[in-house]
């Protein structure tokens, strides 16, 4: 099964977050606007993946009839579900200007556990998920 597309969304998933990043380290407050547009960005980018995966991967893995890949696919989605939902919240904490500036420290600390969480999941399907499905054409 060719992962290439899903793998270019991670790319840029990634890159969103270190734009988010080096916005975060030059100053939450100072830069609360660009800031603000960078999660809304990094949120556009992850709905987008996890919407694809959704409609075509998952469906794509259950028409292989691969017991273990099934099962693999199913494990990686239901995990999702919990980090989905706290990305969500993240985003909808997080997605105003006002918010960053008024917190910036709760921001850091949302950020340092979410997004982390989030780059952890995107090299495990980096590593782990993409690989195994790349092998069971």
């Amino acid at each position: 099964m060719d992962t290439s597309r899903f793998v270019e969304q991670h790319t840029d998933i990634l890159r969103a977050i270190k734009e988010m990043r080096d916005h975060s380290k030059a100053g939450v407050a100072e830069n609360a606007q660009e800031l603000s547009r960078a999660i809304m960005k990094l949120r556009s980018r992850v709905g987008l993946h996890l919407t694809t995966e959704n409609k075509v991967l998952y469906p794509a893995i259950h028409a292989l009839q691969d017991p273990d890949m099934t099962a693999l696919a199913q494990r990686f989605q239901d995990e999702m579900q919990g980090l989905a939902q706290a990305f969500d919240d993240f985003c909808r904490r997080w997605r105003s200007a006002k918010a960053l500036a008024a917190d910036p420290e709760g921001f850091r600390s949302d950020a340092n556990t979410v997004i982390k969480a989030l780059h952890q999941r995107i090299q495990r399907e980096n590593t782990l998920f993409y690989p195994r499905l790349t092998a069971s054409r």
